[in-house]
């Protein structure tokens, strides 16, 4: 094809295609001042660009296009060149179009439905915005604490079912164009940034506001605000609140209606202070009024920073029997049953376990309780290697929280693993329990490698190393797993002799997970972009 109208025209039809251009229509344009050839050969080449001139101020929003790199050229005055053949696909059109062959590319060219093709939706929201709260074409006016804002159906019903509902003829007062709506003063307040986001899908939160603007949201179900408002709650707005706050405020409101983003973020931050809520003064009051579905939130939780499993028992032990609620004690058999299977009883040692079956409320209800602690002993009784080949065995019940007190196992976890630089280490040290006497410690490490160990090994490694071994050698198995929220996802076992020459052990835990499982988008084996593993260790002899 030549060029056969002036060159502005070819550029102004390009920038009308590029949608994930890097510059301004204006720099575009510059471009063509300071070296019109350096578009030439992009132009010349796409024959699908067509030669309509298009206005500056008129024109369409760029659809989405991958940015064309229009190069310098030195050859200003080459003003044509042949067009590429028909079946070619032009660069950057992969960007906005399905995978399509060069055959069906250059049909779909031809053809009456075409290529889909977008245009800049912020810039038409923002124009849309300018009818908030405008009179023009408003054929709606909505009342809130005696203040008025003129509307529009269709920005509202668009955006909000419940308005949808309102205004069908359904509603005895679907014709009226007034309508009052009922909101507490917190919820006026905000009512117009509510408004206005419906308009134009953008609000400027705040501690203050957020709260009431995902009420709202809520309850006009407004799921692009919702899930606003939940995202910037749980980044910034939680982490900085007392807990006292994030408890009585955020945890309440979360639970009532059940956005699990929001319950895990609250849980998490009170995660870390578990001992104190569960069995401080200050927060006695709090721990024994909680709802049921509250108490299992936490008890789902591995994040938990407790002492051990048994206090945690101990703790739900206090709530099942407090008088606090009214009707806890009538209802005592259908928490027992529906709380118990949140306990990890296996997390337990078997002297505790004992301690449990002692219990008044276990021995009045041993048909609840049997299945659990029987569970618990044959999982004590087996060694690690047996374990790790057992299905039973890698339900929520044997998932690991962050204890605290001294013991065979810990938690790891890597925190943000799309980060993690490749060949990088990342190391726990850790300290167990000894199977010497007298009782003493012993000091472990674990080396892992999450992206590779070279740059010729592109396995996960993970080593685990014995550390200050003096005279005797230590003979342990170890079983490390990778682990989700509520389950064992794959596990490796094996048996080491550690000694003051022989002292690290490669798991092996390749041979169970790749870097490509762990690269996937959306990888099911990370918890919210964080890898989380647990080793148990067992003395052998």
């Amino acid at each position: 094809m030549w060029l056969d109208k002036p060159l502005s025209q070819y550029i102004s039809s390009l920038k009308s295609f590029c949608l994930e251009a890097q510059q301004t229509a204006d720099q575009l344009t510059g471009i063509l001042w300071n070296g019109p050839s350096a578009c030439y050969k992009q132009i010349s080449d796409a024959k699908c660009f067509p030669s309509f001139p298009i206005s500056k101020h008129n024109m369409a929003s760029p659809p989405r296009f991958a940015y064309l790199d229009l190069e310098n050229s030195q050859n200003q005055n080459n003003t044509n060149t042949k067009a590429k053949s028909n079946n070619e696909i032009p660069a950057g059109a992969s960007s906005f179009m399905e995978v399509l062959t060069p055959t069906t590319f250059s049909l779909a060219l031809e053809s009456n439905a075409g290529i889909d093709c977008f245009g800049n939706e912020r810039h038409a929201l923002a124009n849309q915005a300018k009818f908030f709260n405008n009179q023009l074409l408003s054929d709606i006016t909505l009342v809130v604490v005696k203040k008025k804002y003129f509307c529009h159906k269709l920005i509202l019903v668009k955006s909000s079912d419940v308005f949808e509902r309102m205004f069908s003829s359904d509603w005895d007062k679907s014709q009226r164009k007034e309508i009052e709506l009922q909101e507490d003063s917190m919820c006026a307040t905000v009512f117009p940034r509510f408004l206005k986001f419906l308009y134009s899908c953008h609000v400027r939160l705040n501690i203050g506001n957020t709260l009431s603007m995902l009420i709202l949201s809520d309850k006009y179900n407004v799921e692009d605000l919702r899930n606003v408002c939940i995202n910037f709650a749980c980044t910034c707005i939680i982490p900085r609140l007392q807990l006292k706050d994030v408890f009585h405020i955020w945890f309440q409101y979360a639970t009532k209606c059940y956005h699990k983003k929001l319950v895990q973020a609250c849980v998490q931050a009170l995660s870390e202070k578990m001992d104190d809520i569960m069995m401080s003064v200050e927060w006695e009051q709090e721990w024994l009024t909680i709802e049921r579905d509250q108490l299992i939130e936490f008890l789902k939780s591995s994040e938990l920073t407790i002492k051990d499993e048994y206090e945690l028992w101990e703790a739900v032990l206090k709530w099942l029997l407090s008088t606090e609620h009214p009707t806890r004690a009538e209802n005592l058999r259908s928490n027992v049953k529906t709380v118990i299977e949140h306990i990890r009883f296996p997390m337990m040692t078997p002297d505790q376990l004992c301690q449990v079956e002692n219990c008044k409320v276990v021995l009045e209800m041993p048909d609840i309780f049997q299945p659990f602690l029987m569970q618990a002993y044959k999982y004590h009784a087996l060694p690690l290697t047996s374990r790790a080949m057992i299905k039973e065995f890698t339900s929520a019940s044997f998932l690991l929280r962050n204890y605290t007190d001294l013991r065979w196992d810990k938690r790891v976890v890597i925190q943000r693993y799309t980060e993690c630089q490749k060949c990088a280490e990342v190391s726990f040290r850790f300290a167990t329990r000894a199977s010497t006497f007298p009782a003493q410690t012993w000091e472990w490490e674990l080396k892992l490698h999450p992206k590779g160990f070279s740059s010729t090994c592109d396995d996960f490694r993970a080593v685990l190393y014995s550390n200050l071994i003096l005279d005797q050698p230590r003979p342990v198995e170890y079983l490390l797993s990778l682990v989700d929220r509520e389950k064992i996802l794959h596990s490796v076992s094996g048996k080491k002799n550690f000694s003051k020459t022989r002292y690290t052990t490669d798991t092996e835990m390749d041979k169970k997970i790749s870097l490509s499982d762990l690269s996937q988008p959306n990888c099911p084996l990370l918890i919210d972009d964080n890898l989380v593993l647990q080793i148990v260790l067992r003395p052998v002899g």
